[in-house]
């Protein structure tokens, strides 16, 4: 029977023409040509396909996706791809701003600035922000106050303005937090000498980092207040 893919077909034993041998091999190079300049076609065509989807879809960096960092020894310095990540304080990263856990968000590209967002843990988390610019990272900036809540706190505003205060029987006062440049403090005693010479109560002393109080009355305690930066 003859071969759709050669002209000639030999019966076993038999001795088989030069001229045919020839002939079922120019056929075969023929048919394995043909075949060639058709794959060739249909890898043209996948590749074409290929390129159209890349140009339409969206750009990976432009996604954001939520990632939970499970990796050891990593850096913010690193994380310039647009995303959510999230840290514990199992897996604290090099670079961070405050505390051991918390979420960063990036955002921004590299034609333009790349910017990092960070959430502190905790029940009043602090914010930072930062920048990439000309391949190099700026400060990290608190973008909003930090509060301690307590008898004896704070509220600490992100242009630097500071009000502290607190509530005691000692009339030596010292800030949870010190001051830099300048500190506004006032108080009211608790106690009431009916006599004008023994009421009389002040500033014995005040830096940066506290006061101390003279009275000449009944002194029970004392509450204060204090601003500055």
């Amino acid at each position: 029977m003859t071969n759709s893919m050669i002209p000639y077909s030999f019966i076993p034993g038999t001795k088989a023409k030069a001229s045919e041998v020839n002939a079922n091999f120019i056929a075969l190079a023929d048919k394995i040509d043909a075949n060639k300049a058709a794959f060739e076609e249909d890898v043209t065509d996948i590749n074409d396909q290929i390129e159209e989807i890349n140009t339409s879809k969206a750009d990976k960096t432009e996604l954001i996706n939520e990632h939970t960092v499970t990796e050891y020894d990593t850096d913010l310095d690193d994380y310039t791809t647009k995303g959510t990540y999230i840290f514990s304080s199992d897996y604290t990263p090099d670079n961070i701003p405050k505390g051991t856990s918390g979420m960063l968000i990036v955002t921004g590209d590299e034609d333009s600035v790349i910017k990092q967002i960070w959430y502190c843990d905790g029940e009043n988390p602090e914010i930072f922000v930062r920048d990439l610019s000309n391949e190099t990272w700026t400060d990290w900036f608190s973008h909003c106050g930090v509060v301690n809540k307590s008898s004896t706190g704070y509220l600490k505003l992100s242009n630097g303005l500071t009000i502290q205060w607190g509530y005691g029987t000692s009339s030596n006062i010292t800030y949870p937090v010190a001051y830099s440049t300048l500190a506004c403090p006032v108080f009211s005693k608790r106690g009431f000498g009916a006599s004008y010479e023994r009421s009389d109560t002040g500033f014995t002393q005040q830096s940066l980092a506290g006061f101390e109080i003279g009275s000449g009355g009944l002194f029970y305690s004392m509450n204060w207040i204090v601003i500055g930066y």
